[in-house]
């Protein structure tokens, strides 16, 4: 069945057997004990979920955050409503317990999020990745269209390798409008800046560890499990261990936004950055995914929670 709808989702197996440990059989009563597979999973919707098995089985218990939601089936393909429907962003786990014939059973756990049908095209504006107490670490994203920013994810690599990430909540955005992401301290500040009738929403990461400092990436998912919608890619560009990327973890983030077509060419050159002189896009919201569209600002030229202004580092 092809879902209408995949969202991001853990899968927990509570009970089975070691993957790669093949068939098992039992010689004396000569049944089938493996257990059932799931062959695609996810949101049909934001109030059913739906399961394909790898055989016949018969739910026998369905639970949304602990509560058990009323469903009584046989079959291979499912659609299980969850008894009320998700909101966007919203995160719940979703249980599900199956019993095949032969009375091997499966049960499964799933981290689900609410899809947001209107999420606008956004883009990574601005980086500070040297911070200090007094200017710390921080990401603006740039919404170029209106829609509603629950369940955009922002991490620092990809969605297997990042330290951190950062899930937006529901907030209604119009075109122009930005989010500042205060990625590991405190926003000591207001939670809006309003300027020339554009608004920038700030929130707090919660990161336990700063930025890469200067060899990294950003990775702007749609949504958790998603597609990726923006990229950026900063190196000094003096480590040959790892192609010039500084550390792996830069490394295979590069190679995902090239694969996916999000990133072309060099990376940013960090080396310049400090504190006072940060990452920032080419005013106007430029976008050809290359470092092209990004610039090292002038010492204090930064201007986080406002539209960007092309003060370029002059120096050497």
């Amino acid at each position: 069945m092809k879902l209408l709808f995949l969202i991001s989702i853990i899968l927990i197996v509570l009970s089975g057997c070691p993957v790669g440990m093949g068939r098992a059989y039992d010689a004396f009563q000569g049944q089938d004990r493996t257990l059932p597979k799931i062959l695609s999973y996810g949101l049909e919707d934001n109030s059913t979920f739906a399961i394909v098995y790898d055989r016949v089985v018969y739910i026998a218990e369905a639970e949304l955050d602990g509560k058990p939601v009323s469903y009584d089936a046989e079959g291979t393909i499912f659609s299980i409503p969850l008894g009320r429907t998700l909101g966007r962003g919203e995160r719940c786990t979703f249980s599900v317990t199956a019993e095949d014939t032969l009375g091997n059973t499966l049960r499964s756990s799933f981290i689900a999020v609410g899809k947001n049908p209107d999420v606008p095209l956004t883009l990574i504006n601005e980086i500070s990745i040297q911070g200090t107490g007094d200017a710390p670490d921080r990401v603006e994203l740039l919404f170029m269209e209106d829609g509603n920013a629950a369940g955009l994810m922002l991490s620092d690599g990809t969605a297997e390798g990042a330290r951190h990430s950062v899930v937006l909540p529901d907030i209604d955005v119009e075109s122009g409008d930005m989010v500042l992401i205060y990625w590991d301290k405190e926003n000591k500040g207001s939670e809006t800046i309003t300027d020339k009738g554009y608004t920038a929403y700030v929130i707090e990461g919660g990161s336990e560890t700063t930025l890469s400092g200067t060899n990294g990436a950003l990775i702007l998912y749609k949504e958790e499990g998603g597609s990726i919608m923006d990229g950026i890619v900063y190196t000094t560009g003096d480590d040959p261990d790892s192609d010039g990327y500084g550390n792996e973890r830069t490394r295979e983030a590069a190679l995902l936004l090239l694969k996916e077509g999000e990133w072309g060419g060099e990376s940013v050159d960090s080396s310049l950055v400090t504190s006072s002189r940060v990452i920032a896009r080419m005013p106007g919201g430029w976008d050809t995914n290359t470092a092209d569209d990004f610039f090292i600002t002038a010492p204090r030229k930064s201007t986080f929670g406002y539209h960007n202004e092309y003060h370029p580092y002059e120096g050497s």
